[in-house]
């Protein structure tokens, strides 16, 4: 191999940036020793992002265990890290090569991101080495280019630590809120508008429900004119912090966390939701999650004129309502959210929710009928909906809810129901319409019964179209008897690559909730024998999927061989007949006779 083609290529920047991002941190370590050139495009890569500040910080100076403050015996065990030594200003001096490429520190006691770090004992900094930080610093930042701080303590004494990281440069904070002292915890809010005036993206998690911190974070919010996003709990978005956000100017996002990660709030704090938003309200705002009874949502879309340049709507009802209202909420939508694009309407399946038991009757549950007012809002390209029990559908509602819908790209229609011995299904055949008549759709789950799939015909008939860009398939935990023939059905709608995908959101919340509903354990223990057969479809279907295609591909040979010797059986015929004419003209003039 040429050297100098190797040596140019081994020092395009924008390559090495390409390669270096996907590699760990162990490996990048590596990279950096290579050459100078490396090191600093590897370091880049690799103080990008902190998520050990523990880590981070020895290399400022060495960490050793000993015992918090406050310690009565000198017999006990440590049980936080702080620094061996003072801080000099060498250290400072050599540490800022590093601190100067940090633009994201994530501080997460609460949560770990990988199962091995959730088998570790956690051990915490100790309170002097932010006070260290702090008082030895010679520069005004010790992360002078940081633009994202998450900052989520495992105590309440801990989350103003997370000041000594902020200053005017910081864009994005995420924080969890804990009830502390009225004043401290106003002192602590006050310095963050302070500390970072140009705050554009907020995301609050909240140790106890909304209406503990409401008047503290409607204070932050007004502290904070220039946010565009801002990320809630579920169930903590109340009217008097939506109307907050309604004044400012800049909103473009509200969304909310996601509940495994942030604790949802009390469903209590939402159950009369009716904000008052002005006439100027919301003039940048895109996007919008909120939790509310459907009755509720409706009337807060026909305020003024900002429901108009909504793309995006999630709504978690906080409880189940009937069809009639629930069709008149989607009339609302159709009529009041005419830019719509994504529309979610979520109900949690969770330990709180009021589950009816016995389950309702079909004509008491959405049918076609309450969606259909959708089919007339031709810009939404995702819908989302999650009920409680399986919706009153039929395969044959499937061929209209699909040729009315062909520019779908997404669609979620209650795929984990509450299980029930007997109810409305659908079946394996509700997926042909989606295939022959919405060519863009890339995801889709549906809650069907697999069962009895449909007979394989052979060769597949013409109607039998195969899905053009689906990604994912999510059947939830829908009913089956057996692997093998609903792999071999889906083999010849699915296009090689797609997943399918089978569980529940919140295993652990669903089952409990099942448990107050008082559904039998027969029934709940074999949503697990279901959950193990998608499992092996899963494994069979690409396996399938390529003995299809390449047995499609067979056919299409002969087929296009059939169809060169039929047209060259053709040709022969034509060919015979111009020789008998020429043969019968040619006695024709010398009179000849046969």
């Amino acid at each position: 191999m040429d050297t100098h083609y190797a040596r140019t290529v081994g020092h395009i920047d924008e390559l090495l940036v390409m390669i270096f991002s996907h590699l760990d941190g162990r490996t990048l370590t590596r990279a950096a020793c290579v050459c100078k050139h490396w090191s600093d495009i590897a370091l880049d890569s690799l103080w990008h992002e902190v998520t050990d500040l523990r880590r981070a910080l020895a290399v400022l100076a060495p960490l050793a265990l000993r015992p918090e403050r406050g310690s009565a015996s000198s017999s006990r065990s440590p049980n936080a890290y702080a620094f061996k030594r003072p801080l000099t200003a060498e250290d400072w001096r050599r540490f800022q090569r590093y601190s100067l490429r940090v633009r994201r520190l994530r501080h997460d006691q609460r949560h770990a991101r990988a199962s091995t770090e959730r088998a570790k004992r956690h051990v915490p900094l100790h309170p002097k080495v932010f006070d260290d930080l702090s008082t030895t610093c010679p520069y005004p930042d010790i992360f002078p280019n940081l633009q994202s701080l998450t900052w989520f303590s495992c105590a309440p004494q801990r989350q103003h630590f997370s000041l000594i990281f902020m200053h005017r440069r910081v864009r994005h904070l995420g924080l969890h809120m804990y009830r502390s002292e009225p004043k401290a915890l106003t002192a602590f809010l006050n310095d963050i508008c302070t500390r970072c005036p140009g705050l554009t993206s907020l995301e609050l998690r909240l140790e106890q429900p909304m209406r503990q911190f409401e008047e503290d974070v409607l204070l932050l919010l007004r502290g904070l004119p220039q946010v565009t996003q801002v990320s809630l709990p579920i169930f903590s978005l109340t009217p008097q912090v939506l109307a907050e956000l309604s004044r400012l100017r800049h909103v473009a996002c509200i969304a909310f966390g996601h509940p495994a990660q942030a604790q949802p709030g009390d469903r209590r704090d939402v159950s009369d939701f009716a904000p008052t938003i002005p006439e100027e309200g919301f003039v940048a705002l895109r996007s919008l999650a909120f939790s509310a009874q459907l009755p509720d949502a409706a009337r807060l879309l026909c305020t003024t004129q900002w429901p108009i340049r909504l793309r995006s709507l999630h709504i978690k009802t906080i409880a189940i309502t009937t069809t009639l209202a629930l069709h008149d909420f989607f009339c609302v939508v159709r009529d009041r959210c005419t830019s719509l694009v994504d529309l979610s309407v979520d109900y949690i399946i969770a330990p709180d929710s009021g589950l009816t038991s016995p389950a309702p009757h079909p004509h008491e549950r959405p049918t076609l009928a309450t969606f259909r007012p959708l089919f007339s809002a031709r810009s939404i390209r995702v819908f989302e909906f999650r009920w409680d029990y399986a919706l009153n559908l039929t395969d044959e509602d499937m061929e209209e809810f699909a040729s009315s819908w062909p520019s779908l790209e997404g669609l979620q229609l209650n795929p984990q129901p509450v299980p029930e011995p007997d109810g409305p299904r659908l079946t394996l055949l509700a997926l042909v319409p989606f295939a022959r008549h919405c060519p863009n759709l890339r995801n889709l789950a549906l809650h069907m019964d697999a069962r009895e799939p449909p007979a394989l015909a052979i060769p597949p008939p013409a109607t039998l179209a195969r899905f053009a860009r689906l990604e994912t398939l999510a059947v939830g935990l829908s009913a089956i008897a057996r692997a093998e023939p609903v792999t071999l059905f889906l083999s010849q709608l699915l296009p090689l690559g797609c997943v399918v995908s089978s569980g529940l959101r919140w295993p652990d919340a669903f089952d409990l909730a099942l448990e107050h509903a008082r559904v039998p354990l027969e029934v709940r223990a074999e949503m697990s024998a279901f959950w193990t057969r998608w499992t092996e479809v899963a494994r069979l279907l690409p396996i399938a999927t390529t003995a299809r295609l390449e047995e499609k591909a067979r056919f299409s040979v002969l087929e296009r061989e059939m169809h060169a010797l039929e047209l060259s059986r053709s040709e022969d015929r034509r060919r015979l007949t111009c020789l008998e004419r020429e043969v019968q003209d040619l006695r024709g003039r010398t009179g000849s006779t046969p």
